[in-house]
């Protein structure tokens, strides 16, 4: 009950913030648009429509047992809220730079040229806005639901043991199977993999969105993925918004192996690779036993010829870097997923997507196989990722 409440406090926090962005994205555009009469009322109905649809499809998805009204509803709500985010975005960047013309205009001994001040070109910038903000919600959307790539990195290490030349992973991170992501996507996912005929598999988190009551049989898929050793799965921080222990019973149940800060040793040809997997960063504030520990996750697999770990959050790395790893996997950055998520999670994250190095460390940051809340990808493609090992 403690949950739900929480969770009810964020939505209403939520909705609170977001409701103060659109009404400041209206006020703008009505001014530019020079709206009056019956199509401000329709203009202001459209935007409280899509304020208020968030809360109603969730509070739908916890009364209706129908997956076609949930679907519809979360795909209405979040689309809405992907088209307005960028359209909010893109009115402050329009406000910003009026009045970065009007600073300059202050500074200068003489007067520019003013520029933007007349109703029509008001009208035409309103318009505009709208119309790229569509343009771009539109594109992203299909990105999202068209455009899922199979990206090939290889992994150099200058010490490679010989058997290990050519060991392949898969990883898939984020899918976040939910509200409008369902076992069809995933059905295309593991087709795709099984295709790629890995030496393992890694899930490297956030693979649910919602109770494993509802939403179990669309993981039914990972059951046919094929690989040499099998597949791997550690949790994401939505896994503990979504009930962590009942996801891993059920995720066990499918073959697959869960590792909660230990490892598993893989004996390929005359080589040994460790894998192993810690929980998400904040795991331990929601479940204390979960508590991140990548020094628990090496025990026992010290000594092997190469050491992965596996862990959600990039910022893992900052303490397992000098714990004899050699490569991390994560995700859960989307790599921004849109704009202008795409910008500001640099102020976030160190490594936000791609190969990088950190010490003596590697580490593979994917953009995620699916997408959160916005069926939107811009600027930062949906992926499957085949990592090989290759001597340097």
């Amino acid at each position: 009950m403690s949950n739900m409440t929480s969770f009810l406090k964020f939505l209403t926090v939520f909705t609170t913030i977001l409701g103060s962005a659109y009404i400041y994205t209206g006020i703008r555009l009505v001014e530019g648009l020079s709206l009056s009469g019956l199509s401000v009322y329709l203009f202001w109905g459209a935007i409280i429509v899509l304020i208020l649809i968030i809360p109603v499809s969730y509070f739908l998805s916890q009364v209706t047992a129908s997956e076609w009204v949930q679907s519809f509803f979360s795909y209405f709500a979040f689309t809405g809220l992907g088209f307005f985010t960028i359209l909010f975005s893109l009115v402050i960047l329009k406000d910003l730079a009026t009045l970065l013309f009007r600073l300059t205009q202050l500074s200068l001994w003489f007067t520019l040229p003013q520029v933007g001040e007349g109703t029509y070109f008001k009208f035409s910038i309103s318009l505009g806005l709208i119309g790229v903000a569509i343009l771009l919600t539109l594109y992203g959307f299909y990105q999202t639901h068209q455009k899922l790539k199979t990206v090939l990195v290889k992994i150099h290490i200058k010490d490679l043991h010989a058997d290990l030349e050519g060991f392949t992973i898969v990883q898939i991170s984020d899918v976040h199977i939910g509200p409008t992501i369902k076992g069809k996507f995933l059905n295309r996912v593991v087709a795709r993999i099984n295709h790629l005929d890995p030496d393992f598999v890694a899930i490297t988190g956030d693979l649910v969105d919602g109770p494993a009551s509802r939403l179990k049989q669309h993981l039914l898929p990972l059951g046919d993925l094929k690989s040499k050793y099998g597949t791997f799965y550690i949790t994401g921080n939505h896994e503990y918004y979504s009930g962590v222990h009942a996801w891993i019973s059920e995720i066990k149940k499918l073959g697959i192996q869960v590792l909660i800060n230990e490892n598993k040793v893989l004996h390929h040809q005359g080589a040994t690779v460790t894998v192993a997997g810690v929980t998400d960063l904040k795991a331990g504030s929601i479940v204390r036993e979960h508590a991140t520990n990548p020094l628990q996750a090496i025990q026992g697999g010290e000594n092997s010829d190469f050491k992965i770990l596996l862990a959600h959050q990039p910022n893992s790395i900052f303490e397992a870097a000098g714990l004899g790893y050699d490569l991390q996997l994560s995700g859960h950055t989307h790599g921004g997923q849109y704009f202008p998520g795409n910008i500001l999670i640099y102020l976030a994250q160190k490594f936000v997507a791609g190969l990088h190095t950190y010490k003596d460390m590697l580490i593979y940051v994917s953009r995620g196989t699916g997408y959160w809340g916005p069926p939107l990808r811009i600027g930062a493609p949906s992926e499957i990722t085949k990592l090989v090992l290759s001597k340097a």
